[in-house]
Formats: structure tokens, C-alpha cells, sequence
């Protein structure tokens, strides 16, 4: 899953959308001496989409994650506890078998991920941070993105607020997996299934073949690829 080029995504710092979310996390890769960040949105344990990546590596980290719909970013969203992994090649430390072979071969050794809350409510989404070496975060770089992951909730609220701002709702390239669900949805009429199974059909897809996620659903949208009900 490592296509260099991803027609769904071809601006990955989403225009001039979220400008303060985007710094926010620039800034929070910059002071935690990690090599790159992502924060990503939630609706659901199964729906999401990452609304900014400061490089094409975290947006695949993430990418891995939709796709076999487990890992770290998941996990922290679950359960509103951070998840720190200071070294993934640490086979006592695997928890995620698929998502953790997949991701050593980005070349990605560390991963840190902090759950997004508003308030007391439930949380939003999780901000992502990766490093290729391996070891932990120090005690300031910790407290620094808990900071921040603080600071991104109410944020990424406020801005995706369609009072205050044009609505970045409607954009596919801040929102490129919307692509995938509409993918999912043509994809369930030509096999005749629910749309849920045609996501897991995506998704399953996009691991046997080792290719984005994002990328299949291109194709499906542009007729690219149809699949025939009589042979799976």
C-alpha cells in the first residue's frame, strides 16, 4: 500500500482549509522531535477520515489504519487513553499483527497517538505522531502533545463549523475517503450486498493487493474497475 500518488489526495495540507488545525499540528511535530503528525476525524469506530498529514508517510500510517480498521489511532479513540508505542519492531509489544507489518515497511519505528476531546464530551479524533527510529517520547514531548491534542478538539471543532467558515465539508481533497464510501456504495450495487460488506470488500481488496484504499475507490468512481457478482 504504498503507491507514491494518490489522485484522491493530491493536496495533502487541504488547501487553505483548517489553517490552525494545520499549524497546530506542524508545530506539535516540530517541538516533539517526531518525523511527522496527522490528525484525524472520527463519526464512528468505523467511519473517519483524515482531514491533514504533514507528509505523505503519516498519511499513509493513517491510510493503513482505515484500511484494515485496527492499530494504535483506533484504539486511542476507543478508549480516550493515549497510546504510546515506542517501538513497533518489538514483537512483545505487537498488538495489531496486519497493521504493524504493514507499517515497519513504511519504515515507521514509533508511534504515538493522543485521543481529541471537546469538553467533557466524547472524543473527536486523534492526533497522530510518527518516527522512523525507534525509542519513547521524553517526558516534555509527551506533556507538549497532550497539549496540544487538547488545544486541536475545540479547534478542529471551530473550524469545521459551517457558521463560521465556508463549509470544507464538501471538499474531496480534505475529505478524500468520503471518495471511498461512494466507492462502497457503487460498489454494493454491482455485487448486489449491503454497503458494509462493500466497504470490508474495499478494505480487503486494498490489503491483498497492497494498494490504497483511496486509490481502488478511484478507480471504482471512474469506471476503472467493476466487479462482476458472478466472480467474486
Amino acid at each position: 500500500m504504498s503507491d507514491p500518488q494518490d489522485p484522491a489526495r493530491s493536496d495533502r495540507h487541504a488547501g487553505p482549509f483548517l489553517p490552525r488545525t494545520r499549524s497546530h499540528c506542524d508545530r506539535c511535530a516540530d517541538l516533539t522531535g517526531v518525523d511527522g503528525a496527522a490528525v484525524a476525524i472520527f463519526a464512528s469506530d468505523t467511519t473517519r477520515d483524515l482531514v491533514y498529514a504533514t507528509d505523505t508517510i503519516a498519511e499513509q500510517v493513517d491510510e493503513l489504519q482505515f484500511t484494515l480498521r485496527e492499530g494504535p489511532c483506533l484504539t486511542a479513540y476507543r478508549t480516550s487513553v493515549p497510546e504510546i508505542h515506542p517501538d513497533l519492531a518489538d514483537p512483545t509489544a505487537t498488538r495489531w499483527p496486519m497493521f504493524t507489518s504493514e507499517v515497519l515497511d513504511l519504515g515507521v519505528r514509533a508511534l504515538f497517538a493522543f485521543p481529541l476531546a471537546v469538553g467533557n464530551a466524547a472524543n473527536i479524533g486523534v492526533l497522530e505522531l510518527y518516527r522512523t527510529r525507534p525509542g519513547p517520547l521524553e517526558t516534555q514531548h509527551y506533556r507538549i502533545a497532550t497539549d496540544y491534542a487538547a488545544d486541536l478538539g475545540p479547534t478542529l471543532v471551530d473550524e469545521l463549523d459551517p457558521t463560521r467558515t465556508s463549509s470544507p465539508m464538501l471538499d474531496p481533497a480534505l475529505f478524500p475517503r468520503g471518495n471511498v464510501h461512494i466507492a462502497a456504495g457503487m460498489l454494493a450495487v454491482q455485487l448486489q450486498i449491503s454497503a458494509g460488506d462493500a466497504l470490508a470488500r474495499l478494505q480487503a481488496m486494498a490489503y491483498t493487493q497492497h494498494r490504497r484504499i483511496t486509490l481502488i475507490a478511484h478507480d471504482i468512481i471512474t469506471h476503472h474497475l467493476t466487479l462482476d457478482p458472478d466472480n467474486p
